[in-house]
């Protein structure tokens, strides 16, 4: 970090190390609780280190491997209860034997430390406050590419509402979920006259590959050195966890961002989501585009 940095933007860094080091963290805590839940002197110490980490993990799995998961609540109860009682496990596990054992307790302090800090403080956004996407406002008219390269811009759907959905890209399984989700709307939204325009900063060909897993009538734009979400004030600013993933996506991406606006590209509905595991329901846009054409 360089002293010249905006005070959020050194946040921004410091998040995206921290979740590729916590999840790192986790899978060494898992594997390593199994192994002393089954080989070692204190097995219901490490249970307790396996259960600080088992929330983060079966999230990660529901995310990823189902794809249905789309949104959360703003904080986790059920999973934070979990984690604080895997915690209290390995402390009372830990001081049954002689001596007391360490690297267990560890391992769950650990694995307790990084949920928290995963879901009070990786997972929130910030405040957003973007005069821009006020509704009721004309949408600025940003440019960005098709997937055949060809230049777009939001004017060249005036004449018809449309939804703009900003999406981080194919590395976020919340974003995959929500366009999942939202394609799968793609029937209603046309009977309510609105174009469907899904928006990421990552590469033509990963956008490719989405637009070839979700064979719905949209169009896929991206957004060329995030250009676009420059313009409309939603750039997240070293969101990309560090490591490989920002070999191939870049440091920088886009803040989740769902935004209608009516024929005349005036700004009908906007969510910007201040946690990127909220996500709006499509039920939410849905309400109000056919309250606007009630």
């Amino acid at each position: 970090m360089t002293g010249h940095e905006p005070p959020f933007v050194s946040t921004n860094r410091l998040k995206s190390i921290f979740v590729a080091v916590y999840s790192i963290a986790v899978v060494v805590v898992a594997v390593g609780s199994v192994l002393g839940v089954l080989f070692s002197d204190y097995p219901v110490a490490w249970a307790g280190a396996l259960l600080t980490v088992l929330p983060f993990l079966t999230l990660y799995i529901r995310a990823t491997r189902t794809g249905s998961l789309a949104r959360t609540s703003r904080y986790l109860p059920v999973a934070s209860a979990i984690t604080l009682g895997g915690l209290a496990v390995s402390i009372i596990g830990a001081s049954k034997g002689q001596p007391p054992a360490a690297l267990p307790l560890l391992a769950a302090a650990v694995g307790t430390a990084g949920f928290f800090l995963y879901d009070v403080w990786y997972s929130s956004l910030g405040k957003r406050i973007n005069d821009c996407l006020t509704e009721g406002r004309l949408l600025p008219d940003f440019q960005a590419r098709d997937v055949e390269g060809r230049e777009v811009r939001a004017s060249d759907l005036r004449g018809h509402k449309a939804l703009f959905m900003f999406y981080r890209g194919n590395w976020c399984p919340f974003c995959m979920a929500q366009v999942k989700e939202i394609t799968g709307k793609y029937r209603e939204l046309a009977a309510l006259g609105v174009e469907l325009v899904l928006i990421s900063p990552q590469p033509t060909d990963l956008t490719e590959r989405v637009a070839d897993m979700f064979q719905v009538p949209c169009r896929f734009w991206v957004d060329d050195n995030l250009g676009a979400a420059r313009e409309l004030g939603i750039v997240h600013e070293h969101g990309v966890p560090a490591g490989s993933l920002t070999r191939t996506y870049g440091e920088d991406t886009v803040l989740p961002t769902v935004i209608i606006v009516d024929a005349e590209g005036r700004i009908l509905f906007t969510d910007q989501t201040d946690n990127y595991r909220v996500r709006p329901d499509p039920e939410d846009f849905l309400k109000a585009l056919r309250a606007r054409s009630a």
